[in-house]
């Protein structure tokens, strides 16, 4: 195993423990400041899944630079319908083992999430921040975190009917 290759699983690992303790910190707020909109009109797992990846290949294409898969795009996970009953999702993590003008680049992911009528949540630092768009047609969230040396880029599906199990 190379030290560039070391160095960025660790990356990625650091990444992946901020990003999950930022969004367990962050439930509860999220939840109260940006709930989401109910959604009326259901998807079809494929659709789902296209349309998650057109988000975060959206992302990546503005934020340019070499992306690496980390998880997904065909990674299912329980999730709740609109009526309560029970659906899937895909979640799909990308990383890129450098960093830009981290206050532009976010600046830039906020105004196109807006624009698609998400709500931005914050979390983290100045120097480490990660935003959250929420809501939208087209994902339940997507977000773009900042690690040292490192950008992540998450989406996760709309919910749709289906078993995780099966998928």
């Amino acid at each position: 195993m190379t030290r560039e290759t070391i160095r960025r699983r660790g990356a990625v690992g650091s990444l992946t423990v901020v990003v999950l303790s930022l969004l367990a910190a962050g439930c509860t707020q999220s939840q109260a400041e940006s709930p989401e909109p109910e959604r009326t009109s259901s998807v079809d797992s494929e659709t789902a899944l296209n349309q998650m990846i057109a988000a975060v290949d959206g992302a990546t294409k503005r934020l340019g630079g070499e992306w690496h898969k980390e998880t997904g795009p065909r990674y299912a996970e329980d999730c709740e319908l609109p009526d309560g009953g029970q659906g899937a999702q895909w979640r799909y993590l990308v990383t890129r083992p450098s960093v830009g003008d981290v206050a532009k680049d976010v600046a830039g992911m906020e105004e196109r999430w807006k624009q698609q009528a998400m709500t931005i949540d914050h979390w983290g630092t100045e120097e480490e921040p990660t935003i959250v768009g929420r809501g939208g047609d087209r994902t339940k969230s997507i977000s773009l975190s900042v690690a040292k040396n490192l950008y992540g880029v998450e989406a996760i599906s709309v919910c749709f009917t289906g078993d995780a199990d099966d998928l």
